[in-house]
């Protein structure tokens, strides 16, 4: 695919490259680097099971494929009367956590195989509360802020818990369940890059697990917590708010942004042709009366700015649509719950903090972290290093850099061969992994001591500064080949407010901008298997 795939759209030739790297990646990781039969588990649901139903059924129990979703997402219970709803359709019946997780995010074996016909395991009964479990309770539930004592608390949760319909529960692999359950298994696996919902979930991102059991009842998924990690990464539980972060924090400013980009950048022949443009179109008149240096800082910035606005915009179209557009919920059901679609990227405070670091392992999108860093976890599972040492910290600084570089060499390759220079985007991967280390060692090991004496913010300014030196510094063995590869010619809007406005320099004034061309098409092959919807 990489050698043979390419298209007339610059940007998806581009991608055929990126997706067959990552597919090599992928199946590595999955199929080599990790055990997911043995080691991976998700947060799945099903119907909630009773006593009386384990004396009528033995041990055999049918796991719920598609229970009614409440407008939130989460599962509907079915209630006698509305106070006793604990406040919200979230208050789903969960099974306890009894997996500890070590130090990677993966689970320690269990003689046990939780399946989708695994039997429900709830605490014990209590007849009095801690503080720590009334504080849940009253948090998760406030309908029960009514109550004053212990005893009337744990009688109206009784209630409560009887008429609970539905639970949360961790589901290992279903080896002895059906071919569909087990598909599904595997689909979801496969296709969670960043393994929301499951225990190998990436640490930046907000927790993964299931929320605690009190006298029988389950706590909703609000309580696994907090919903902000460090990092910066959100998620929502409510479709409203899922809806609204997306669009208004997310999709607005990225469409606004990139329109803004692509405007200037279709005004300037190297982002259309590359560095090597002026034997083909020299610089236009508010180009070329800039000195030099202003102009490559210019269109680095234009490049950073285009670049994380188009992957913003796409990544919250995405989500959304995952979430919202039919039948994507129906299919994938509970992995379509905002809870499992977390925001994009982090804080920038991370590369305030923490420099070039900071920038690439939490600011920056984390789509590929899993299997950039699953070779390295394999050589510290497997006591080839160990963990937290030199050598570990180096491994994984390499694998997770010569991977990204493998991908958008492999991109570049798959887009315009005779004329890009696949060689050089790894040039670029191999200096931010350089200059990661090389901040942190000035940081911790030959300036440490002035360092930590210095404020706040003269400490916060000098990562900014180092980091947008480093990037305008390095920059051009990516961006330099964006150009050559045409990259910029790709329409990122169906309508160009920009263009609208007036504003801009440009000669090209339309402000619906997608052809005829740009649509997708059948494309007959020489055999039939290679024919199909081009695009």
């Amino acid at each position: 695919m990489i050698l043979n795939v390419s298209s007339q759209n610059f940007a998806a030739a581009y991608a055929a490259g990126l997706i067959g790297a990552w597919g090599i990646i992928w199946n590595f990781a999955l199929l080599v680097w990790t055990k997911p039969q043995w080691e991976a588990k998700r947060v799945e649901i099903r119907r909630k099971r009773r006593q009386q139903d384990v004396k009528n059924t033995g041990n055999k129990e049918s796991r719920v494929s598609s229970p009614l979703l409440s407008e939130n997402g989460h599962a509907a219970q079915t209630t006698k009367s509305s106070k006793g709803e604990a406040g919200s359709a979230d208050s789903t019946s969960l099974e306890s956590d009894r997996c500890k997780l070590n130090g990677n995010g993966s689970a320690h074996s269990r003689k046990e195989r939780i399946d989708g016909a695994a039997t429900t395991k709830t605490s014990p009964e209590q007849t009095e509360l801690s503080e720590e479990s009334k504080k849940l309770l009253l948090d998760a539930i406030p309908s029960l802020r009514k109550y004053k004592t212990n005893d009337e608390i744990v009688i109206e949760l009784k209630k409560l818990e009887a008429e609970q319909e539905f639970e949360y529960y961790w589901q290992e692999y279903p080896a002895d369940a059906s071919l569909w359950t087990r598909l599904d298994w595997a689909f979801d696996i496969a296709s969670s890059f960043r393994m929301t919902g499951w225990n190998w979930a990436i640490p930046c991102l907000p927790p993964y697990h299931l929320p605690p059991t009190i006298n029988g009842y389950q706590l909703p998924l609000s309580v696994v917590g907090p919903q902000r990690s460090k990092q910066g990464y959100t998620r929502q539980l409510t479709l409203k708010s899922f809806f609204l972060a997306r669009l208004f924090q997310d999709i607005i400013p990225s469409y606004l942004l990139v329109d803004l980009c692509a405007v200037h950048m279709t005004a300037d022949p190297y982002f259309l042709l590359g560095p090597e443009h002026s034997d083909l179109a020299p610089l236009p008149p508010h180009l070329a009366s800039l000195p030099p240096t202003i102009l490559s800082v210019q269109r680095t910035a234009l490049s950073f700015l285009g670049v994380i606005s188009a992957l913003q915009l796409a990544f919250a179209v995405g989500a959304l649509s995952l979430a919202l557009v039919p039948p994507s919920p129906q299919i994938l059901r509970f992995r379509a719950h905002p809870w499992h679609l977390p925001s994009a990227v982090g804080s920038f405070s991370q590369v305030l903090d923490r420099g070039l670091p900071g920038f690439w392992g939490s600011w920056w999108h984390q789509t590929f972290r899993f299997g950039f860093a699953a070779p390295a976890r394999w050589l510290q599972t497997n006591g080839y290093v160990k963990p937290g040492s030199p050598t570990q910290r180096a491994a994984a600084f390499a694998f997770a850099f010569l991977q990204s570089a493998f991908l958008h060499a492999s991109g570049s390759y798959s887009t315009v061969p005779a004329r890009s220079k696949w060689w050089l985007p790894p040039l670029f991967f191999m200096f931010a992994g350089l200059g990661s280390a090389l901040q942190t060692w000035l940081a911790r090991a030959a300036f440490g001591a002035l360092i930590r004496r210095m404020p706040r913010w003269v400490r916060r300014l000098g990562n900014l500064v180092f980091v947008l030196g480093w990037m305008w510094l390095t920059s051009w063995a990516l961006i330099d080949d964006f150009g050559r590869c045409g990259l910029w010619l790709f329409e990122p809007v169906p309508v160009s407010v920009t263009r609208w406005l007036g504003y801009g320099p440009t000669q090209d004034r339309r402000v619906w901008r997608y052809e005829r061309d740009f649509w997708p098409k059948w494309y007959w092959g020489k055999h039939w298997w290679d024919s199909g919807i081009g695009i």
